[in-house]
């Protein structure tokens, strides 16, 4: 219902854990057992949709939530897990558990336990016949700290790993929507300058699209999906992609729950060839969410994941065009005329993007 295209299937522990022993009795991977084979599966340790429970983390283990409360995994548990689900790539066990305001003490206990955890999941994984063709993901941890984070990087840039995910910039969740690249630019491009060139650079949380698009300039592969989720639990339709013109959408998302909604019955965008926009309105959307119809929060993931991936097929397009400073302009103009926080559009030049 929202594309015809490949994607990476992103699935984390918390969302997916209760299904392991019914994987585990049909001898089954996850991709067949959810009839999705025909994607690349991606395994995360925690959710990025929603915020990380702090202060869980042990020597040998990480914590994380599922619908029936807090489960503990070491490294043998999890890579049980990992060779039950046979995911394509999939994130080794590590300690992301840090944000802005950790101490150096423990940023360098993040960095400590996440080289334990993965050596003793990679020393699993090579000795695998079920993960022989798999990848595993090495995680740059060390928060905002430049030595703890060189560190890190030291340890992992010489193991076979498929790629690495840039970590412990945030605890997930909504939060992170809030997150300026003027935050986070010095970490990031400080990391990347030091990671192999020939490996995936990934960046799990819900990052607005100003950031995502200077992530990307910094050398940021791959993104997940989080983002339009966290938009559409809040009733509110993206919009930042659209021909102001043609749909005089002038800002980056609207929110169905407004009175003015209630008689409008124009599609969410005009030019958008989704589901929800080929076949409902405005005021159709208002009158779902008010009457608390699962069938609104449905059509507005419809409409925001297909908007949001509409947003990576054009950053792509304009890497090949040589245009990505203009669409950089065009999303960051949508986004400042409601959020004074975005600083001045830096001029340059973008180098990669899954």
């Amino acid at each position: 219902m929202v594309t015809s295209e490949q994607q990476l299937l992103s699935v984390s522990l918390p969302s997916t854990i209760l299904m392991t022993d019914v994987i585990k009795e049909f001898n089954t991977s996850f991709a067949d057992f959810v009839s999705m084979k025909e994607y690349i599966n991606f395994l995360s340790i925690q959710d990025p949709a929603y915020t990380t429970n702090p202060g869980f983390q042990q020597l040998d283990s990480i914590s994380v939530w599922s619908r029936t409360g807090r489960i503990v995994f070491t490294a043998n548990k999890y890579m049980e897990l990992v060779q039950a689900y046979k995911p394509d790539l999939y994130v080794a066990l590590c300690d992301g558990d840090t944000n802005i305001n950790s101490s150096a003490k423990r940023v360098s206990k993040a960095v400590l336990r996440s080289k334990t955890l993965l050596e003793q999941c990679l020393n699993i994984h090579l000795h695998s016949d079920t993960l022989k063709s798999k990848g595993i993901l090495g995680s740059v941890e060390g928060g905002y700290n430049l030595e703890t984070r060189e560190e890190s990087i030291d340890y992992l840039k010489d193991k076979p790993l498929a790629g690495f995910v840039i970590d412990g910039l945030h605890n997930n969740g909504p939060s992170v929507q809030n997150i300026s690249t003027e935050q986070i630019k010095q970490v990031v491009q400080h990391t990347i300058n030091l990671l192999p060139t020939d490996k995936i650079r990934v960046s799990m949380g819900c990052w607005n699209p100003v950031t995502v698009l200077d992530l990307v300039e910094l050398g940021v592969d791959v993104f997940d999906s989080s983002y339009p989720y966290i938009i559409t639990e809040q009733s509110q339709a993206l919009t930042f992609m659209c021909n102001h013109d043609i749909c005089q959408n002038d800002q980056y998302r609207i929110s169905v729950a407004e009175e003015r909604y209630k008689d409008d019955f124009s599609p969410i965008c005009k030019k958008c060839n989704c589901l929800a926009c080929q076949n409902h309105t405005r005021a159709y959307l208002h009158h779902l969410h008010h009457t608390k119809e699962m069938l609104g929060l449905v059509l507005l993931m419809i409409h925001n994941t297909h908007h949001y991936l509409q947003f990576f097929i054009a950053i792509r397009d304009s890497i090949k065009n040589g245009t990505f400073n203009q669409l950089q302009k065009k999303i960051r103009l949508k986004y400042i005329s409601v959020n004074s926080e975005f600083p001045p559009l830096q001029q340059s030049n973008c180098i990669s993007v899954k």
